[in-house]
């Protein structure tokens, strides 16, 4: 018994010690929820394992932290030396159409989509936060990827309402980051149990967005998409994190060579496999008449971006979501597919 409590007391202290190489404001955001997350970690691990155990989470926080610092690190250059582009808000709002749709699909066994929309019933609550959207993609197979994707969406719902902080790039950011903890908790506890190793754990895709005012505020992990469309034309807002998008990005694939290359729901990003994870976020000033599109691959891997674009400007949000469900399972229904379609007028 002394022996265990040497070794969860040690181990709080220089997990503590070795948050020290992420940057401050990281620290500031972070550090308590990451201790407290390590604290419950050693726990269930010296309860499931002993020292041995205690052993083998450290082997994998050790390569976690140093991972992820390093990320968190380059996104800070990246604020300092390239710094977004901030729109001025008009102190006006938008009617929101709002419909959605989940379908398990024509060859799953089980739909791991996963979906919330949230419009704020308290005036005051809308007008600080706005109208939230999230969309995920649970993986995981036995792993339960319904579960991971189910707690990541009503975790970011919870966080980010009841985040006090009104910047609502960083609400997102820390509701996003909050779901991740806890799916990356949830695994470490399974990996102790099972013994398995920690990549095939149960994880989820996720896009978010937040209308508020003018404003359209985008966040994403994995390969869950969100489009504006506007004016007849379609534009992709978050960043795919598929293999094969990341190589075209990057120039190691054509758009060609990457259609035919068969690895595109290979994803380089998700929750709940680190103990933090790399969001892309970026804004876009929204106008009247905009119609935004958030969606798991099952859609768009289906469904052409121009039938998008012609089934959302010709039938009301409701009718198009159930038509782009429709679609995509009439195109061979290979996966579960979700959509939310918001009219903005």
């Amino acid at each position: 018994m002394a022996s265990t409590h040497w070794a969860l007391v040690y181990s709080e202290r220089l997990y503590a010690v070795l948050l020290a190489i992420y940057p401050p404001d990281f620290r500031r955001d972070y550090q308590q929820e990451m201790l407290q997350t390590f604290r419950d970690c050693c726990r269930d691990a010296l309860s499931q394992g002993g020292l041995q155990q205690i052993l083998s989470l450290w082997g994998i926080t050790f390569f976690d932290l140093c991972r992820s610092a390093s990320i968190e690190h380059m996104i800070q250059l990246k604020k300092a030396f390239l710094p977004t582009e901030e729109y001025a808000m008009a102190q006006t709002s938008f009617s929101l159409t709002i419909a959605q749709r989940s379908d398990i699909g024509l060859k799953r066994s089980a739909n791991e989509d996963n979906l919330i929309t949230v419009l704020p019933e308290d005036p005051h609550l809308a007008a600080q936060k706005g109208a939230l959207f999230v969309v995920a993609d649970g993986m995981g197979g036995q792993a339960k990827g319904d579960i991971a994707s189910e707690k990541a969406v009503t975790t970011i719902r919870d966080s980010y309402y009841q985040e006090a902080d009104l910047d609502i790039p960083a609400a997102l950011n820390t509701a996003i980051q909050r779901a991740n903890r806890l799916l990356y908790k949830l695994n470490l506890q399974q990996e102790a149990t099972l013994k398995e190793v920690h990549d095939k754990g149960m994880g989820t895709t996720c896009v978010a967005a937040v209308v508020h005012e003018k404003t359209l505020y985008i966040a994403n992990v994995g390969d869950s998409l969100a489009y504006l469309v506007r004016d007849g034309k379609l534009q992709q807002l978050a960043e795919n994190h598929s293999w094969t998008a990341e190589a075209v990005r990057h120039g190691i694939l054509n758009q060609q060579e990457a259609d035919a290359y068969g690895a595109s729901n290979v994803i380089t990003r998700s929750l709940g496999h680190s103990i933090v994870t790399n969001i892309y976020q970026t804004s876009y000033e929204v106008v009247a008449g905009d119609i935004l599109v958030l969606c798991t691959d099952g859609l768009y891997s289906q469904v052409s971006e121009s039938e998008i674009v012609e089934t959302v400007k010709r039938y009301s949000p409701e009718e198009s979501a159930q038509r782009l469900i429709d679609r995509a399972n009439a195109n061979g229904g290979p996966d579960n597919v979700t959509a939310v379609v918001v009219k903005l007028a």
